[in-house]
């Protein structure tokens, strides 16, 4: 079995659905911070957001929860989950047309990751419980030391 590859990202995002990477919390007031304590600050300086009654459409797949991760106080992440296998396909396709095409190897993984210089797109899907996640991540605002690291694929 060949070992799986990242995709490149050929058309690096600035934000997604109108939120821009770094910006700050006050300049999207109808964001709440998360109720649930745990699922809030998952670590330090990390919140997350979620716009309640928020509903949106993606290539035909509608997201159960879009959550918004800020990194002392700037936009760093979006976690969007979805269900269903033939909504992965959908989602893989949108990213495919947008971002890059995928190795074929690729494809067959649990997770399908677009590698960018400092965005990585992550598109997951669990056959058990048919649950998905799509995550968009701003490397330069996350908890995590990525600068050892060349997600770039250059």
């Amino acid at each position: 079995m060949e070992p799986a590859l990242a995709a490149v990202i050929t058309n690096e995002p600035t934000g997604f659905n109108g939120y821009n990477w770094g910006a700050r919390i006050s300049e999207y007031s109808s964001l709440k911070l998360v109720s649930d304590p745990a699922i809030a600050h998952p670590l330090p300086d990390v919140a997350v957001y979620e716009n309640p009654g928020e509903v949106f459409t993606l290539n035909g797949v509608t997201f159960g929860k879009i959550q918004y991760r800020f990194y002392k106080d700037q936009l760093g992440g979006i976690q969007l989950t979805f269900e269903g296998r033939e909504n992965r396909e959908k989602l893989r396709q949108w990213i495919e047309e947008r971002y890059g095409k995928v190795p074929l190897p690729e494809r067959r993984q649990k997770n399908i990751e677009w590698h960018g210089k400092s965005t990585v797109i992550n598109l997951g899907y669990d056959i058990i419980t048919k649950q998905g996640r799509l995550w968009f991540i701003y490397l330069l605002l996350t908890p995590f030391d990525n600068s050892t690291t060349d997600t770039s694929g250059y």
